[in-house]
């Protein structure tokens, strides 16, 4: 099963939409880029990324996406620290087989 790009784009935008209602002040997701099967999101806000503090955030907006995309997933890949309150995250868009059967 294919996804096009436009749904790809579509559920991403959902999902900022999704995280940041969820977490915004704590923190907030951007769409940076993205690519057919690569998507780069920057997140900003009051966490700690040399203890860790990041992953969560991470794993919860891959969560998000898989929920309202219906048969992918996100395999985060990876993130870089832009400054002391923002990190820029690569994610490879995975289809979820098992979603298929």
């Amino acid at each position: 099963m294919s996804t096009t790009p436009n749904e790809i784009e579509a559920a991403t935008q959902r999902t900022v939409l999704l995280f940041n209602r969820l977490k915004t002040p704590e923190a907030t997701a951007k769409i940076v880029a993205i690519y057919p099967e690569i998507l780069t999101i920057a997140f900003s806000g009051s966490f700690c990324y040399d203890c860790g503090g990041t992953k969560g955030y991470v794993d919860e907006f891959a969560q998000a996406f898989k929920a309202i995309s219906k048969g992918l997933e996100l395999k985060a890949g990876k993130t870089r620290q832009l400054n002391p309150r923002s990190f820029e995250t690569n994610f490879f868009v995975m289809h979820n087989k098992s979603a298929l059967f």
